[in-house]
């Protein structure tokens, strides 16, 4: 109930603050820490151009300040006209702090948002529309389901960047006990396959080593998030069926889409995970996979490298998500975008368009290490940051399966609802049908009075 009451507050605070977004007004006096001045040579005459300074704001999460400067740094050694300042606040306050700042005269000029919260942040005005910057021949460029995760009534609201997938990890050696190879990425097991391979490498498991062990796990145990779950509800609908779509194209309805007969089918076998098989813990099993006591897990990119640091006599492989009709993995990540009351929208556009071009995200990458783009091609373009072949089978899998997750003004309140407390309840062994049907009615309510 704290929790729910917080999202509460959180929209409301939106929505009084909405009126404040558009109204551009001018900026005030800039910050002057974290600023790195322009260098001395680049394209631009220093004599001719208006001097610009640009200020972005960006969460304190791991890699993406050093990233930022390093764009920052070689736009500038271009554009010695143009001063960017950077400013970072701790990702748990950012949202926060976003919300402060819009409603001030005092804002940054471009924000490094997540994907997903765009459509919300544009609903209440607070961002420039990009379409002059990424017009419609140019979209092509960039994997589907980023920029229709950036769109909002048609037009696009931030610039792609980077992009996130999810796979999931499994035990070789258990695998090998059981004599089961994994399916290859491009013909995934379906959910009831996965099933049945994974009972049989569950026995032998226990038949070899006298262990039990679980047959999935997660990063937080129940699972829970939209990221990691929706896609198995989704799964079960043909591409482009209600099922799949899994909300209205306003953002604002589920009935009809989150508790279609193959949603509802989906949810069971979910919560059957947990009650009927008992293949899944429902209290939290700390680094269930990593320590052995999880067959497979659903996690991303970071957990690769998370693997290979702290467990590394783990022998572990991926394979793709299963699914029951449609393979998917959700996508996004962070991206780039403008302040509506920004007093240079111009020079932050031109900004935002390099810091999104192959060349900015070699700036970024080098700085901050490598991750999936939204960019499609980039791995092959320049191979030498995806070497390593858990890399590489990531950027397959986002570029042949990846879909934006579903796009609401009320996102926030749609994971809190639909992602964590939906599933939550039906791994505690709630009615499937009753437990949906509340949750539906709850998000329609809350997101309908924002």
């Amino acid at each position: 109930m704290r929790y729910k009451a917080m999202i509460v507050m959180v929209l409301v605070a939106l929505t009084a603050l909405a009126p404040l977004f558009g109204t551009g007004q001018q900026e005030g006096p800039s910050a002057s820490t974290g600023t790195t001045s322009g260098a001395a040579a680049g394209t631009v005459s220093a004599a001719k151009a208006v001097p610009v300074e640009l200020r972005v704001l960006v969460p304190q999460s791991p890699g993406v300040p050093e990233g930022v400067k390093a764009v920052a740094d070689k736009y500038m050694a271009s554009n010695p006209s143009v001063t960017v300042t950077i400013r970072s606040v701790p990702f748990n306050r950012f949202r926060e702090q976003l919300q402060v700042m819009w409603a001030s005269s005092d804002v940054d000029d471009i924000v490094m948002v997540g994907s997903p919260d765009i459509v919300n942040y544009a609903f209440y005005g607070a961002l420039m529309p990009l379409d002059d910057i990424l017009p419609p021949q140019e979209r092509s460029q960039f994997i589907p389901s980023a920029i229709n995760a950036v769109t909002h009534q048609g037009k696009v609201y931030a610039y792609p960047f980077r992009e996130a997938a999810s796979a999931m990890f499994y035990n070789k050696q258990y695998f090998a006990l059981a004599g089961i190879e994994v399916p290859p990425l491009e013909k995934p097991w379906t959910w009831p396959q996965w099933l049945e391979n994974i009972s049989k490498v569950r026995a032998a498991v226990k038949a070899s080593t006298g262990k039990d062990v679980w047959g999935i796990s997660f990063l937080s145990n129940p699972g829970r998030g939209d990221f990691w779950l929706t896609p198995i509800i989704r799964s079960a609908g043909s591409k482009d069926s209600p099922t799949y779509r899994a909300i209205s194209a306003d953002g604002m309805t589920l009935s009809g889409f989150a508790d279609t007969p193959e949603a509802l089918g989906a949810y069971r076998f979910y919560q059957s995970l947990y009650t009927t098989h008992k293949l899944a813990p429902t209290a939290e099993v700390p680094d269930a996979f990593g320590t052995g006591q999880s067959i497979t897990t659903i996690s991303f990119l970071a957990t690769a490298n998370d693997l290979k640091k702290n467990f590394p006599a783990l022998q572990w492989g991926l394979m793709p998500l299963p699914y029951f009709r449609t393979p998917l993995t959700h996508t996004g990540d962070f991206t780039y975008a403008v302040s509506n009351k920004s007093k240079s929208g111009a020079a932050a556009k031109a900004f935002v368009r390099f810091a999104g071009s192959d060349e900015g995200i070699l700036a970024y990458i080098g700085a901050s290490g490598s991750n999936m783009v939204s960019r499609i091609g980039f791995s092959d373009r320049h191979p030498e940051f995806y070497a390593e072949e858990h890399q590489k089978f990531f950027s397959r899998i986002l570029e042949k399966y990846g879909e934006a997750r579903p796009t609401t003004p009320g996102y926030v309140l749609y994971n809190s609802i639909m992602g964590f407390n939906l599933f939550l309840d039906l791994a505690a062994g709630a009615d499937v049908e009753q437990a949906v049907k509340a949750k539906i009615k709850e998000f329609e309510t809350q997101v309908r009075n924002m």
